[in-house]
């Protein structure tokens, strides 16, 4: 699994265009053979990003998303931006979830616990 995550941060009187062209490509990198997941956040504070955050099942399938029409529109959005965006790709090897929590919890602690 192979996590993408872009982070802008557009001028104020960008923000709505950037969100306009990362939403009109959602549909169609969903459709994309290998595309788990397409999450468009915005965050509150100082530096209101917008955070693009993408799940591909393989390398394979990542490599024809970047190659895609839908990712030239994306990276229409980085140019709308105005600023350098924030680009990671993270390899996951493996996931876990609740069972994880639950092994942690269930363990006996090796300090007792102050309240």
């Amino acid at each position: 699994m192979i996590v993408g995550t872009l982070t802008l941060q557009p001028a104020p009187d960008r923000r709505d265009d950037v969100l306009e062209v990362l939403r009109s490509v959602r549909g169609p990198v969903m459709a994309q053979p290998g595309c788990a997941a397409f999450h468009i956040y915005e965050e509150q504070g100082p530096e209101d990003a917008v955070v693009l955050v993408e799940r591909w099942e393989s390398e394979a399938t990542l490599e024809a998303h970047l190659r895609s029409e839908a990712y030239r529109r994306i990276l229409g959005a980085i140019e709308l931006s105005g600023g350098p965006p924030e680009v990671n790709f993270d390899y996951v090897s493996a996931s876990e979830g609740m069972e994880r929590i639950e092994r942690s919890r269930n363990r006996p602690s090796e300090t007792p616990e102050r309240v």
